[in-house]
């Protein structure tokens, strides 16, 4: 069993930084995540189907890397679809499996270089500790149109990090949203590592600001 990268992807002491990793992970992630049974991006995809059912809807893939998410949305159906990442490497990858419409490389905390607003946001396996914090899901619910809804997942180093666990409840409870659905189950089978999957819906009765 080939774990090259993902023996060392949750180490806290890891040396290299995030875009470091990435790029010289870009070339075998596919084969080591489908290897080792990566199921996230399935079960979000299969999430957001629920609450899209006619699939006509412009999807952001949050933290898309080579689109193993966007291979999974357009499996269920889903068409108008934008990837953004903070690898170059990655992004490029993604471009040759053309299921996106737009290919965005921009810092995952802060989507500064975004400029349109998306009926859903999916973020499989982005979320986490060392990756994209949890100010992220403020900051990408500020991209939701209204009744917007992001669906995202929060492995169990995200989920037994205490205060990462506190700070994402926090920004749940702070913003105007509904908890739409909510399940923990598998996340990369191999290793023995689950994560819960959330829905969420951007309410409109008030105006909703980052």
């Amino acid at each position: 069993m080939v774990r090259n990268f993902l023996d060392k992807i949750y180490k806290s002491d890891l040396a290299l930084s995030a875009p470091q990793l990435y790029r010289t992970w870009a070339s075998s992630y596919d084969d080591e995540l489908t290897e080792n049974k990566y199921v996230t991006p399935q079960r979000c995809a299969e999430m957001l189907k629920r609450y899209f059912p006619s699939t006509e809807c412009r999807v952001l893939d949050l933290g898309c890397g080579t689109g193993l998410s966007g291979e999974a949305l357009y499996k269920f159906g889903f068409r108008q679809i934008d990837g953004l990442d903070l690898s170059l490497e990655m992004l490029e990858l993604a471009k040759e499996k053309s299921i996106y419409s737009r290919l965005i490389h921009d810092n995952l905390n802060t989507l500064s270089k975004l400029d349109q607003k998306y009926n859903a946001i999916i973020a499989a396996g982005v979320i986490s500790p060392g990756h994209a914090n949890p100010e992220t899901i403020r900051v990408a619910l500020s991209f939701l149109t209204c009744s917007g809804v992001l669906v995202f997942s929060l492995n169990d180093h995200a989920l037994r990090n205490a205060s990462f666990d506190e700070k994402v409840k926090f920004v749940l409870s702070d913003s105007m949203v509904e908890i739409l659905d909510e399940e923990y189950g598998d996340h990369i089978i191999d290793i023995n590592l689950k994560a819960k999957i959330l829905a969420v819906r951007k309410r409109c009765d008030t105006a909703f600001t980052v």
